[in-house]
């Protein structure tokens, strides 16, 4: 017998099932699975001060997180943050970039760094808007 079962503090071991189980019946269709991998901002001592989270496939990469401490930011470590993410990802044979992003967030610095607003769901989370973002890596390395 199975029951269903609502849990506010579950277990990184069951959280580890659920996702695995998603990502090995994708991988069943597709026939692979996406690679993931991070770029640090960290000092001379190694303390991390922003990031990238991304997955590589085949042909693209999916940011999934982008975070550099607000006292860093507008000084130009987020572009060197995308930058270096593309560029890993465009030497792994991706040539397309994607990104997500709340309307209250980076939508202006993802348009300045070369992506374009590919859709928009509106009123998606207390009012506010989720924007999906793309950009061509071909159009721009060598």
């Amino acid at each position: 017998m199975y029951k269903i079962v609502v849990d506010y503090a579950p277990t990184e071991a069951d959280i580890a099932i659920v996702r695995e189980g998603i990502i090995a019946s994708i991988e069943n269709i597709v026939g692979e699975r996406d690679k993931a991998f991070s770029i640090f901002l960290k000092n001379d001592l190694g303390k991390v001060f922003g990031g990238i989270q991304a997955y590589l496939g085949t042909d693209s990469v999916y940011i999934d997180v982008l975070w550099v401490e607000e006292n860093l930011q507008k000084k130009g470590y987020g572009t060197k943050l995308l930058d270096n993410v593309e560029e890993e990802a465009f030497k792994n044979g991706c040539n397309i970039s994607l990104v997500d992003t709340w309307d209250f967030q980076a939508e202006k610095f993802y348009l300045k760094n070369g992506y374009e607003r590919i859709a928009e769901i509106k009123n998606y989370w207390l009012g506010h808007s989720k924007i999906f973002l793309r950009k061509n890596l071909r159009q721009i390395k060598p």
